[in-house]
């Protein structure tokens, strides 16, 4: 019964993908945690797999929707790659399973800064796009992308819900273009993660628990991204947003209390 929840959700975590270009790595990450009982690093990498996969799948479509504009993105792109690679290889597997100066686990910690990172960037989507933008935006998301490289190597994340926001604020990106460059940054990050895991790390991967997580996140992108050309670009934002809020709280209930 857990089980079925837990697909079931999965669902709803393809769903984000396919409509926002972003977030389904945000529930993905505590559905294996809290309902499947995986540990952060295993939970942390099958999330690295599963959005690489959900995200190649959402970029084909988005691809032939002629929605992205890779030469926007190339700096963000660069920076996110090298500091994906960094924190994967050489933060991530240092930090001591638990920290005796904070009083907290690695687990714990680390779902209380997702939390926080979760609820800016929520708030951060509730302003209004930057006009004069054009002059600087490269270097805004150079330093952005190495933020969300830094997020992806740590915490598993594919770092859209920090992507979407940047590129509709400092590029003056509409929701839609957002949404499929933010699926395509996803894509390569979560790729280059996965292979570090592999090459380096040797992680051994249960392919019939990925297949099943897999199938239920393909059905939800798929219904996102039918929906995202039937909804209203403004309610897709204020859902996202308010969604990230929600997630956000609930995260640091569980956590703190």
């Amino acid at each position: 019964m857990v089980d079925l929840v837990g697909y079931f959700l999965f669902v709803f975590a393809g769903l984000f993908f396919g409509l926002f270009g972003s977030g389904g790595s945000i529930i993905i990450i505590p559905i294996l945690i809290y309902i499947f009982k995986i540990n952060s690093y295993e939970a942390t990498t099958y999330s690295l797999l599963l959005v690489f996969l959900i995200s190649f799948f959402g970029s084909i479509k988005h691809f032939k929707s002629r929605n992205m504009h890779i030469s926007k993105i190339l700096s963000f792109i660069v920076s996110t790659l090298l500091f994906t690679a960094i924190s994967r290889i050489y933060i991530f597997p240092n930090i001591p399973d638990y920290i005796k100066l904070l009083n907290i686990s690695k687990e714990s910690l680390l779902m209380i800064i997702f939390s926080i990172v979760i609820f800016i960037s929520a708030l951060s989507l509730f302003q209004s796009p930057l006009k004069a933008v054009s002059r600087n935006y490269t270097v805004v998301l150079f330093l952005t992308g190495i933020c969300v490289g830094l997020l992806t190597g740590i915490l598993g994340i594919g770092g859209g819900f920090i992507i979407l926001p940047a590129l509709i604020l400092f590029a003056g990106m509409g929701i839609k273009q957002a949404a499929s460059c933010t699926l395509f940054i996803i894509m390569l990050n979560s790729l280059l993660a996965i292979m570090l895991e592999i090459t380096i790390f040797r992680f051994d991967f249960r392919w019939d628990f990925i297949v099943y997580i897999l199938l239920s996140s393909l059905i939800g992108v798929s219904i996102g991204i039918y929906l995202l050309n039937k909804i209203d670009v403004k309610i897709i934002k204020k859902l996202f947003s308010y969604s990230l809020l929600l997630l956000s709280l609930l995260i640091l209930f569980i956590e703190l209390f």
